[in-house]
C-alpha cells in the first residue's frame, strides 16, 4: 500500500500540474543505475535543460512505512553540454549519432528564441495553432531522439547514471528542477523504484497475426519498456532478414499501448517469417518479437443470383439462380440452403457440393406448415462464400391440421361449462371450432368458434371455450367435440368426443323382478336393472326375515338379466330385492322385494358299489353311501322263489349278513330317509 502511494501522486486541482517522468535500470555489471528523465511539458522542459536537473535518491528498508519517512539524498545535479563538450561528442560520433546531435543541438540553441511578429486579428488564431503544431512537433522529435541515442540523452542533460550504490538494494529516485519555473506549473517528479538485482532478460510480446488477401496485419501490446517497431522480413530466395521501414512505427493513443504493422502486396497462401524491433528507453535496439503468417485469398466468388424459387408441384420446390459473366476461375461449386426466417438459420439441403455449371434444385423436403425461405451460395477453391438475397416461396397448403385434443370439461353448480383443448403445434394454426350434442349417437351441432387473426403479431389461439347448459336433465351427460383449422381453411378430423357430466341430484330408476323360479335346492332370479345412462353398478340383496335389513349378496353387471342362488336349504324362505348406484354415488330405492322356498322332492341319492360275498357259513352284502346321517336307514330285498325282490330286512349300517340257506337268492338295497325320502333300489347282487 505505501509504494502505491508513492507512485500515485495527487495532482493539486487548483494549480495545473507538470510531471517530470523517469525510468531506471540496474547495470548489474557496473553496479551502476542509469536513467532517462524528461518532463511532459515543454516550458519545464525548457526550464530545466536551462537551469540544470537535481536527482534525488532514498533508501526503502523493511522500517519505513509512510511516506514521509523516505529521507531523499541530493546525489547530482544535471546540466546540457556546454559547447566544448557538443563539439566534441559531434566530433567522435558516428553518422547517425552525429546527425542525432545536431538535431539535439539545434533544438538546445533554440530554446530562448521567441516565434512572434504582429498580431492580424483576422488570421491570429490560424498562426497561433500553426505555431503550437510546430513546437508540438519539434518537442516530440526531440524526445524520440533522446529515447533512442544515448549520447543525445546525455549532451541534453536528460540523463545521469548513479555510480554510487550498493547491491541487493531497493531505491526510490526522483527528478527536480535546480530553479523553480516562471510559469505556472506546479512540478512534481514521479518516483521511481528500482533494485539493485540482475535484471530480468528481456520477453518476447506476443504478436496477434491477422490474415489478410495479399497482405498481414500485425498487432501487440507495448507494456514494456520497449517503444516503437522496426520490422524485418526473411526474403524466401536469400533466406536473409530484410528491413521494411526505416523509420520505427510508434502508437501515438495517450489510452492505448496497442502498436501494429500492415504488410501488403504479399503473394497468397505463400508463407512469411517476420521480426519485431523497438529502442527501450536507454536507445538500444532491443528484439521483441517474432512471428511467421500466410496471406489467403479472402475474396468471395461473386454472388449468385436466385431468379426462382417456386412450389411448382405438390412435393417439390424448384428453385433456379444464375451468375454473371465471366465466371470466376476458382468457383468450385454451389450450395442450396432452407431456412424458416430470411435472416438466418439455413440448413443445407444436400450432401454433396453442386458443380459450377448447375443451376437448379428441387427441394422435396419442404415444410408446409413452417415459412420457406431459399438461398442459394457460391463457394471458391479456398473456401470463400457469397450469398444470394433470400428468397420465400409461398407453399399451397393442403395438409389439415392434426386431430386436436381436449384435456378436460367440467361444468359447475350454476350450469357453466369450462372446456379445456390442448393447443395444436402447427404454425398456421387459426383455431377451433366446438360442437355439442346431448348423445354421442345424434348430430352434434356448431356452437362456437374460437379464430386468431392472420396478421396478428401474437397469434393467440383460444384453447378455453365456456357453454351453458339445464342441470334439470334426465340426460346425464352431455357431448362435445372439436375440429381444428389452419389459415387456409383446411380441417383436421373431429376429435375424441368428451362426455362431460351434469351434477347430479337424480337417482337412478329401480330395478324391477320379473320372475321367480323356485327349485329343491336354488332359487333363479329373472329381472330387468336400472336403464339410466349414468349407472355404474348394480347389487343383487337378500334376507330370511321381511323385518330384517338387506344384506349385499352380489354385484351384477350391467348387461345381466337373471341371478341364480344356489346352495341354500330345503324349507328355508329366501327374499330378494335389487338396487342400482349411478356415477355420482346416488342409489336407487330398493326393488320390490320377491321370495323364494326351496323344497324336498323325496328322492335320495341311491348307494353305490354294492358287494357280495360268501364264506363257509354266512353270506354279506357291503355298500357305500356319501349322505350317511342319524335320518338315514337301509332296506335289503331279497329274491323270492320266483324271483321277485320282496323287503327282507333293515339296517343302519352300511353292511348286512345272514348264514347260508339251501336256496342262492339274489339281493339289492334302498335307502330311506325318516322325513319320508327313499332312493331307487339298486341293481339286484347273486352268488353264483
Amino acid at each position: 500500500m505505501f509504494f502505491s502511494s508513492i507512485n500515485a501522486q495527487e495532482r493539486n486541482e487548483e494549480q495545473p500540474t507538470s510531471i517530470i517522468n523517469m525510468v531506471a535500470r540496474y547495470l548489474s555489471e557496473e553496479n551502476a543505475v542509469e536513467m532517462r528523465f524528461f518532463p511532459d511539458k515543454k516550458s519545464i522542459l525548457y526550464s530545466g535543460i536551462k537551469n540544470g536537473f537535481v536527482v534525488e535518491r532514498a533508501e526503502i528498508s523493511e522500517a519505513i512505512k509512510l511516506e514521509e519517512d523516505l529521507k531523499y539524498v541530493r546525489i547530482a545535479e544535471v546540466f546540457p553540454y556546454n559547447e566544448a563538450q557538443w563539439s566534441a561528442a559531434i566530433s567522435k560520433g558516428n553518422q547517425e549519432t552525429n546527425h542525432n546531435l545536431n538535431l539535439a543541438k539545434d533544438f538546445f540553441d533554440n530554446i530562448e528564441k521567441q516565434t512572434g511578429g504582429k498580431f492580424n486579428f483576422d488570421e491570429g488564431i490560424k498562426e497561433m495553432k500553426e505555431q503550437k503544431s510546430k513546437e508540438d512537433f519539434e518537442y516530440l522529435i526531440f524526445v524520440m531522439n533522446a529515447i533512442k541515442d544515448k549520447d543525445v540523452a546525455e549532451a541534453i542533460g536528460l540523463s545521469y547514471t548513479d555510480k554510487s550504490v550498493q547491491k541487493e538494494k531497493n531505491y526510490l529516485y526522483r527528478i527536480k528542477l535546480s530553479k523553480e519555473p516562471t510559469s505556472t506549473y506546479k512540478v512534481v517528479g514521479l518516483p521511481f523504484n528500482i533494485e539493485t538485482a540482475a535484471n530480468k532478460k528481456q520477453e518476447e510480446r506476443k504478436i496477434y497475426t491477422v490474415t489478410g488477401d495479399k497482405e498481414l496485419s500485425f498487432l501487440w501490446e507495448e507494456n514494456d519498456m520497449v517503444s516503437g517497431a522496426l520490422v524485418e522480413r526473411k526474403n524466401n530466395k536469400t533466406r536473409n532478414y530484410e528491413p521494411l521501414n526505416e523509420t520505427p512505427v510508434y502508437t501515438l493513443g495517450e489510452t492505448s499501448n496497442r502498436n501494429g504493422y500492415k504488410d501488403e502486396n504479399l503473394t497468397n497462401y505463400q508463407w512469411y517469417e517476420y521480426r519485431f524491433y523497438g529502442y527501450n528507453p536507454f536507445g538500444e535496439k532491443i528484439l521483441f518479437g517474432s512471428a511467421k503468417a500466410m496471406p489467403k485469398d479472402l475474396t468471395p466468388p461473386k454472388k449468385p443470383l436466385l431468379i426462382k424459387a417456386k412450389h411448382e408441384k405438390f412435393d417439390e420446390v424448384l428453385v433456379e439462380w444464375n451468375v454473371t459473366d465471366p465466371v470466376d476461375n476458382d468457383l468450385k461449386g454451389f450450395i442450396v440452403a432452407r431456412g424458416e426466417t430470411n435472416y438466418g438459420n439455413f440448413q443445407i439441403l444436400h450432401q454433396n457440393l453442386l458443380s459450377k455449371s448447375t443451376r437448379s434444385f428441387t427441394d422435396k423436403t419442404f415444410s408446409g406448415i413452417k415459412s420457406n425461405y431459399y438461398v442459394i451460395q457460391a463457394i471458391d477453391t479456398s473456401g470463400n462464400i457469397s450469398s444470394s438475397t433470400p428468397a420465400f416461396v409461398t407453399i399451397t397448403d393442403s395438409i389439415p391440421p392434426v386431430k386436436p385434443k381436449f384435456i378436460s370439461g367440467k361444468i359447475d353448480s350454476l350450469g357453466i361449462v369450462t372446456l379445456s383443448i390442448e393447443l395444436n403445434k402447427e404454425i398456421d394454426l387459426m383455431g377451433y371450432r366446438l360442437y355439442k350434442s346431448n348423445s354421442d349417437e345424434h348430430e352434434f351441432s356448431l356452437i362456437s368458434e374460437g379464430f386468431s387473426e392472420n396478421d396478428s403479431i401474437k397469434k393467440q389461439v383460444q384453447i378455453i371455450f365456456k357453454d351453458t347448459v339445464t342441470l334439470n336433465s334426465l340426460t346425464p351427460y352431455i357431448y362435445y367435440k372439436i375440429i381444428a383449422l389452419d389459415y387456409n381453411f383446411n380441417q383436421s378430423e373431429s376429435s375424441e368426443i368428451l362426455k362431460v357430466k351434469r351434477p347430479d341430484k337424480i337417482p337412478p330408476t329401480t330395478p324391477v323382478f320379473k320372475n321367480i323360479v323356485v327349485k329343491q335346492n336354488e332359487v333363479e332370479l329373472h329381472f330387468a336393472l336400472s336403464e339410466s345412462e349414468d349407472v355404474v353398478e348394480q347389487y343383487i340383496y337378500r334376507k330370511l326375515k321381511i323385518e330384517a335389513p338387506w344384506e349385499l349378496l352380489n354385484k351384477l353387471d350391467n348387461k345381466s338379466t337373471s341371478y341364480i342362488d344356489k346352495k341354500l336349504k330345503q324349507g328355508t324362505v329366501y327374499f330378494y330385492s335389487l338396487r342400482a348406484k349411478d356415477d355420482s354415488n346416488l342409489l336407487s330405492e330398493y326393488a320390490k322385494p320377491v321370495y323364494g322356498k326351496p323344497f324336498d322332492n323325496g328322492v335320495r341319492p341311491p348307494i353305490k358299489n354294492l358287494v357280495i360275498k360268501k364264506d363257509d357259513k354266512d353270506i354279506s352284502l357291503s355298500w357305500e353311501y356319501e349322505f350317511l346321517n342319524d335320518n338315514t336307514y337301509f332296506v335289503i330285498y331279497k329274491a323270492d322263489k320266483k324271483g321277485n325282490l320282496i323287503q327282507y330286512k333293515n339296517t343302519t349300517k352300511l353292511l348286512f349278513k345272514e348264514p347260508i340257506g339251501r336256496e342262492m337268492n339274489g339281493y339289492a338295497v334302498k335307502v330311506f330317509t325318516k322325513d319320508g325320502g327313499q332312493s331307487k333300489i339298486s341293481d339286484t347282487v347273486i352268488i353264483r
